[in-house]
C-alpha cells in the first residue's frame, strides 16, 4: 500500500490525541496506516520530525477554520470575534481536547521545534484576539484580556475533556463574546 505524508499526518493525529505522542510507536501508526513501518520513514526521518509535522497541521487547521474570518479586515471587529470564538468553540466540543496543550509536555522534552510551533501558535492567537480587541481597549489591556481570555477557554477545555461538559467553555466563549 502506498500513501501520501499527509495520509500519515492524519493517521499520527489521531493516535497522537487517543494515546499520547509517547505511548504512540511508530509501529502503531505503520498499523493504523496499513504500511510497513519501514515505509513511513520513507517520509519522515523519526518520530519527532513526525511530531513536529502534525503540530505543523494542527496550526493549519486553525489558520483555516479559526483564524481565517477574524483577520478579514473587511468585517467589523465584533463579528470577526464572534466567528472566531464561534469556530473555536465548536471546535473544541467536537474534538473534546486541545491537541497542541495534549501534545505540549511530549514536545517539551521531545521536540524543541515542536515546542517553538506551539509557543508560536499560542503567541499568534493572543495577538489575533488581542488586535480585535485593541481599539476599544488599548494594546496593553487587550493583551491582558486576550491572554486572560485565551486561558479561561483551555481551561474550559480540560474541564469539557474530563467531566464532558461544554458549560464552562461556553460560558468562557460568551465571556470573550462580550468584550465587544
Amino acid at each position: 500500500m502506498k500513501t501520501d505524508p499527509s495520509h500519515l499526518i492524519n493517521v499520527s493525529l489521531q493516535l497522537f490525541r487517543k494515546k499520547g505522542y509517547k505511548r504512540t510507536s511508530m509501529a502503531d501508526i505503520a498499523s493504523e496506516s496499513g504500511l510497513l513501518k519501514g515505509s513511513i520513514y520513507h517520509h519522515f526521518p523519526n518520530k519527532e520530525r513526525l511530531l513536529v509535522e502534525v503540530v505543523d497541521h494542527v496550526c493549519n487547521l486553525f489558520e483555516e477554520g479559526v483564524f481565517a474570518t477574524s483577520l478579514r479586515k473587511d468585517l467589523a471587529e465584533k463579528v470577526r470575534l464572534d466567528a472566531m470564538i464561534d469556530a473555536v468553540e465548536s471546535y473544541y466540543i467536537e474534538q473534546r481536547l486541545c491537541t497542541l496543550v495534549h501534545l505540549w509536555p511530549d514536545a517539551m522534552q521531545e521536540s524543541a521545534e515542536a515546542r517553538e510551533v506551539i509557543e508560536r501558535f499560542f503567541k499568534r492567537w493572543e495577538d489575533i484576539l488581542a488586535s480585535l480587541l485593541e481599539p476599544r481597549y488599548g494594546a496593553e489591556t487587550a493583551r491582558r484580556l486576550s491572554a486572560d481570555g485565551l486561558a479561561k477557554i483551555e481551561g474550559g477545555v480540560i474541564w469539557l475533556q474530563i467531566l464532558n461538559d461544554p458549560g464552562p467553555l461556553k460560558r468562557c466563549s460568551d465571556e470573550i463574546r462580550g468584550l465587544l
